[in-house]
């Protein structure tokens, strides 16, 4: 067996810990999961808020008949819009209600 071949057997998990998250040090490791946490709700927010622009885009194209913009173009948008913000809004009670437990513990 040739040294070759293994190396391209392995040339497929090189992918893998190129995407492998760091493990923070002990020291840091409260203000990088507030940062990690703030960035990811941050991102999802832009993200729900992109397609529901893109919705918009996609039924005022429709209406002023622009871009060939077909009527399932913009429905299926306008459903992706739905969801996403429905989806972040369970996100956004279930942490209001996770807070108000905690709030809620005795000491």
């Amino acid at each position: 067996m040739s040294v070759e071949g293994i190396k391209s057997g392995l040339a497929k998990y090189a992918e893998i810990q190129k995407i492998t998250p760091q493990v923070p040090n002990a020291g840091e490791a409260g203000s990088t999961k507030e940062a990690n946490f703030g960035k990811m709700f941050s991102n999802a927010i832009q993200e729900v808020d992109s397609l529901q622009k893109t919705a918009n885009n996609k039924i005022e194209d429709l209406v002023l008949r622009r871009d060939d913009t077909t009527t399932h173009e913009a429905m299926i948008a306008l459903e992706k819009a739905d969801v996403a913000f429905q989806l972040m809004n369970n996100i956004r009670s279930k942490i209001i209600r996770a807070y108000e437990e905690v709030m809620r513990t005795q000491v």
